[in-house]
């Protein structure tokens, strides 16, 4: 469910859902990470351990722009021997423009997770559109999902609010994130995340500490995770 090389933030954020920060010589870019554990929106998709990822990236110099991204997962095959899925594939697009120092973002995301599943099972596979505004350092997303949750039954219509900021300090990226996932007919929880981020022989290294209200699913506990990528 996450986007890009996750080097800072990890998921967060899903630096995938942004068409900022591509290199002038060519629209094309691409990157590549090894996480110790890929957590989205709070909680982890690997049962807290390593995931490879890796994403394309297209940006047209009108704003517009197209991606996909993968990695490999285990919440939906964990415990179950009639699933087998260990791969997400995202695809997504949009368009990307500022007006007065003001950053606007908006696009669909599809999530994607191939696999064998059982007759009657609910489809992880899921339709989000966002709309991100962005001042400075700080960017507000908000994620509407058009289909049922990540296969939560009549969850069409939940919603994620995301919160973030980063900021450079002598070569070192520093961020902060908080989140609130409001599932329809499932309740809320929230999820916040800090981290760090640096480049050194050419990889980006980044260590993130992060955590969320959830009571009851050790997926969701507090973890630092550990990054390293490269972009091209």
């Amino acid at each position: 469910m996450r986007k890009s090389l996750l080097a800072v933030s990890v998921l967060a954020a899903m630096p995938l859902l942004s068409a900022t920060a591509h290199a002038e010589e060519s629209p094309i870019s691409a990157n590549v990470a090894l996480v110790s554990d890929y957590q989205y929106r709070g909680f982890s998709q690997t049962s807290e351990n390593m995931a490879l990822q890796g994403g394309f990236d297209y940006a047209h110099e009108s704003g517009f722009y197209v991606g996909t991204w993968g990695s490999n997962v285990s919440w939906l095959s964990d415990g179950r021997s009639d699933v087998s899925s260990s791969l997400e594939v995202d695809i997504y697009g949009g368009y990307s423009t500022e007006m007065s120092g003001v950053g606007i973002d908006v696009g669909l995301l599809q999530y994607l997770y191939p696999g064998h599943y059982p007759d009657g099972y609910n489809s992880a596979d899921t339709l989000e559109g966002y709309v991100g505004v962005s001042y400075g350092p700080v960017t507000l997303k908000v994620s509407h999902a058009f289909t049922d949750l990540f296969g939560i039954d009549d969850s069409d219509g939940s919603q994620y609010y995301d919160l973030s900021a980063s900021h450079d300090i002598g070569g070192i990226s520093l961020s902060a994130h908080v989140g609130r996932q409001k599932v329809e007919g499932g309740g809320s929880y929230n999820d916040w995340s800090l981290g760090a981020g640096t480049s050194l022989v050419g990889l980006d290294f980044g260590l993130t500490y992060t955590d969320t209200d959830v009571d009851d699913a050790d997926l969701a506990d507090q973890r630092l995770i550990l990054s390293v990528g490269k972009s091209f």
